[in-house]
């Protein structure tokens, strides 16, 4: 930061909008790049200025909800929920759960403040955010979430998994 003569708010500014920028538009140009590669489905869209008062073309000043604000909200809501169940769950295991749950919170308590920005310009003008856009966030984490419970790679696989899935411990 010092030999780029950067600030730590300009860096602190920049880093968040690299991770909003990963985890929406850059998920979906590499997406739409697959596409068009693998596929060959070609996108198209339209760049306009947002600047101005041209009653004109006032809709396109209009928030319109649309994919690209699914995974950062997926993230969020993920995130803020992993927080919640990781102290509820260290409050009810006690002193030795909290150890191991710091780094955890660290981690997500950093994506959420990362994308914080985001979630600001999403409750901006309209002081809501499309409901859409919640309704798939939801479903998005609840289908990642039981993912992660069935295949959490963080415990160990015998024994009250293997009957569960109707497989006998013993064989």
């Amino acid at each position: 930061m010092q030999w780029g003569d950067v600030g730590i708010d300009d860096w602190w500014r920049n880093e968040q909008f690299w991770v909003i920028g990963g985890a929406s538009s850059h998920f979906f140009a590499l997406f739409q790049g697959l596409l068009k590669v693998l596929a060959g489905v070609e996108t198209s869209f339209t760049v306009t200025s947002k600047a101005g008062d041209d009653a004109a073309f006032s809709e396109l000043y209009i928030f319109k909800w649309t994919s690209l604000l699914i995974p950062p909200t997926t993230l969020l809501i993920i995130n803020i929920i992993g927080v919640v169940v990781g102290v509820s769950d260290a409050i009810n295991n006690g002193y030795d759960s909290w150890g191991p749950l710091f780094g955890r919170l660290f981690f997500a308590l950093w994506v959420i403040i990362h994308l914080y920005p985001f979630l600001k310009g999403m409750m901006g003008k309209q002081e809501r955010t499309p409901t859409i856009v919640v309704v798939w966030s939801i479903l998005l984490a609840s289908i990642l979430t039981l993912l992660w419970v069935r295949v959490n790679p963080f415990v160990s696989h015998d024994g009250p998994f293997l009957i569960v899935c109707g497989l006998n411990c013993d064989d």
